[in-house]
């Protein structure tokens, strides 16, 4: 059973993911900023849900990222997810 993190530290590993993908400091991500401002397009999205799978060890549909386009939406999102698998 994943065990659950806090918002506050799930938004913050968001960041530095998205961070990385365009090679921007975390800080600079905002986390009520739409993704695909960001220059985020479905390839990224497809590999995100993938980084998120590996890193809360469940399986998720890559659709979440269309549906919760920012990292305050994506944050609450996620954690309902795990909820609901705990």
């Amino acid at each position: 059973m994943p065990s659950i993190p806090s918002a506050e530290s799930l938004s913050g590993w968001l960041s530095s993911r998205i961070a990385a993908y365009v090679q921007r400091r975390p800080d600079e991500i905002r986390a009520d900023v739409p993704l695909a401002e960001y220059g985020l397009d479905s390839v990224y999205a497809l590999t995100l849900a993938g980084d998120l799978e590996d890193h809360l060890g469940l399986s998720l549909d890559p659709t979440l990222m269309w549906d919760h386009p920012t990292i305050a939406g994506l944050t609450q999102a996620l954690l309902q997810v795990l909820s609901a698998a705990a």
